[in-house]
């Protein structure tokens, strides 16, 4: 059976039982008290919440729990005292749907996240910072045709045409690592080699890399170096197709 593909939050809170649907509204609600200037989709088909193009928070809903995403270890020492009721593993945490729901601390949970996300930026200085890299890639992207641009699981993503054929994800701060990488398809054997020959640079991208894709630190590479690969990565994706280069 084909997994449902939920158009918005309110979906996806419809889609689960009445007795759950009062308390995902709550968790919705805190969240969305703490950022009311984020914005609300869906991305890998839960809910979701991005802020300046980077994934803030992500809630789910299941049989026994609610959990919410990415939780990285800064977070749980922070909140050390207050999330001894919840399980956590694997960079999420998981709240018994029979115990009401701590408004108070998802807030707060929220917060931080955009602090951490506020101060990696900053301690990265302008030169480096989220908006420069991402105008960088824009710029490179830009040379091939047709190239459209839209968030995609809270992330700015680059296609070969209108939402057809993802070839370069921007990725900034992923489950709190610190970094601005992009993702990118590569030829056969290439990501093994360029990991091995370069591992300050290059990395398996979660995800995707199990189908070979690249992952590149942006503050690693050159723009020839990055050029290249984006452009590799376009005519994978998009073979047939004809690239003339804009100006």
């Amino acid at each position: 059976m084909a997994k449902t593909k939920f158009q918005s939050v309110t979906d996806y809170i419809a889609s689960k039982p009445r007795s759950v649907q009062p308390i995902l509204q709550r968790v919705r609600s805190a969240i969305r008290k703490a950022i009311p200037e984020a914005e609300e989709g869906i991305a890998y088909q839960i809910a979701a919440y991005t802020l300046n193009g980077s994934g803030i928070i992500y809630f789910a809903g299941w049989k026994e729990h609610y959990s919410l995403y990415p939780i990285h270890e800064s977070l749980v020492a922070a909140f050390k005292k207050e999330l001894t009721g919840c399980k956590i593993s694997k960079g999420t945490l998981r709240f018994p749907l029979s115990e009401p729901v701590p408004s108070a601390l998802i807030e707060r949970i929220v917060r931080f996240r955009v602090e951490r996300l506020a101060k990696s930026e900053k301690g990265r200085g302008k030169k480096r910072g989220r908006e420069s890299q991402l105008e960088r890639v824009r710029r490179i992207c830009a040379t091939m045709p047709s190239v459209f641009e839209k968030p995609s699981h809270g992330s700015p993503t680059f296609f070969v045409e209108k939402n057809k054929g993802v070839f370069t994800m921007f990725v900034n701060n992923h489950h709190d690592d610190g970094e601005l990488a992009v993702w990118l398809a590569a030829p056969p054997g290439l990501q093994s080699a360029l990991i091995e020959e370069a591992p300050e640079t290059y990395f398996k991208p979660p995800y995707v890399g199990a189908s070979g894709w690249i992952g590149v630190q942006l503050n690693q590479v050159g723009d020839e170096a990055l050029r290249i690969h984006i452009r590799k990565s376009w005519e994978l994706v998009a073979p047939g197709k004809k690239q003339t280069r804009r100006t």
